[in-house]
């Protein structure tokens, strides 16, 4: 983690809230011809003990995780986390992987969450089986000190199809709208964390941070001409974000230890609630819509140029996903604003402390390795003002 320099605030005694976000990469999802140099270090019994220990290593307060296997929610992260001082709410589509959002027990107690599934809210462009999961939670009275202060957090793993620029713009939609809903409802700072599957030079990425003068005429027309499935499999699952892949089968035999099975035990799942709002997929509603809601700030743009200028491009990390078919970043922490005015640093929420991302010669050839356990990298924020 890196300090984030603000005038007086290594001096203050507010408390400060870690908060992570980290694409894990389903076991499901794992095929050899899209790890090609990943060796046994792509096998889940090599995996998982890593990927826990780098977990528990930075001790986040609160974390989202995207594309965790529901076996291995089950089987393992489950139990592990709980043993390890955390709360946890899941959430997927079927038996395959899904999202989940954990926290520390002896810092906030979980007041409600809602499961969004894409494909039945309002008018679906294609079937994903995308998901978005908000909880709600309250911070203990020892941290507060207050009877009703707290965090709402979001996370999801929005539709990766490249061309599919619309139905990612419109989930991302849907669920900022829900968890704006849950804001108002609870009073609580709002935090939107996860893989959006976006660039910060594409259309959903620019909207959520209020650049909507910015879409060129292009990009407009990209956004239409997008309302459409895209081939054959246009229905299949979600898919992990190597972004030019289509094929979203299983394959069994990348790794002995993955079980054929997935368990039908739903201990730990979220509470499936209805959403609050319909919306109807046409064009001039999304942008508008977009228009109206508040904007993101996103918490590595506002200060990684400061303190890693050669690991920056478009003020967000170089790499969040290092695969074989795409490079670049795709995941990252919004705080939702109160106004514009808190875009400049007017919000009562700062950072206070990054987790650096390394630089792409430690990532080649690809990732995963033995030093890198997914193919995707974690972020972290310690923020100010939460409490």
């Amino acid at each position: 983690m890196v300090s984030v320099l603000f005038p007086n605030v290594e001096e203050t005694d507010q408390k400060r809230i870690t908060i992570m976000t980290y694409n894990l990469l389903a076991q499901t999802l794992v095929r050899r011809e899209l790890f090609p140099e990943s060796g046994d270090a792509i096998k889940w019994k090599n995996r998982r003990p890593r990927l826990l220990k780098e977990i528990l290593h930075y001790k986040p307060d609160v974390s989202c995780f995207q594309e965790m296997d529901h076996s291995n929610y089950d089987d393992t992260f489950k139990s592990e986390f709980e043993n390890a001082g955390y709360e946890t709410c899941f959430a997927g589509i079927g038996k395959t992987h899904g999202c989940c959002i954990i926290w520390k027990r002896s810092k906030f107690t979980k007041l409600d969450d809602l499961t969004i599934e894409f494909d039945r809210f309002g008018t679906p462009t294609m079937t994903t089986n995308c998901i978005g999961l908000i909880v709600s939670l309250k911070y203990c009275e020892t941290l507060s000190g207050e009877l009703n202060s707290g965090l709402v957090i979001g996370t999801t793993h929005l539709y990766w199809r490249p061309q599919s620029m619309y139905e990612r713009a419109r989930q991302c939609l849907i669920l900022c709208e829900n968890l704006l809903k849950f804001k108002e409802k609870f009073g609580f700072e709002a935090i939107l964390a996860g893989d959006f599957n976006s660039t910060p030079t594409d259309p959903t990425y620019k909207l959520m941070v209020k650049n909507t003068s910015s879409l060129t005429e292009d990009e407009i027309l990209t956004l239409e001409t997008s309302m459409r499935p895209f081939g054959e499999d246009a229905n299949s699952n979600n898919s992990p974000s190597t972004k030019d892949i289509v094929e979203d089968c299983v394959d069994n035999n990348a790794d002995s230890n993955v079980d054929s099975t997935i368990s039908d035990n739903n201990a730990g799942k979220s509470t499936q609630t209805e959403p609050i709002s319909q919306f109807q997929p046409t064009l001039p509603d999304l942008l508008s819509k977009f228009t109206s809601l508040p904007p993101c700030v996103s918490m590595y743009a506002q200060h990684l140029n400061s303190i890693d200028p050669e690991n920056t491009i478009y003020s967000e990390p170089k790499f969040t996903n290092y695969g074989l078919h795409f490079k670049g970043a795709l995941d990252y922490i919004f705080l939702f604003c109160q106004n514009d005015d808190n875009r400049n640093n007017g919000s009562k929420v700062k950072v206070t402390k990054l987790l650096k991302m390394p630089p792409e010669e430690e990532l080649l050839p690809l990732i995963p390795n033995y030093k890198f356990n997914s193919d995707h990298l974690c972020l972290m924020v310690e923020l100010i003002g939460l409490v």
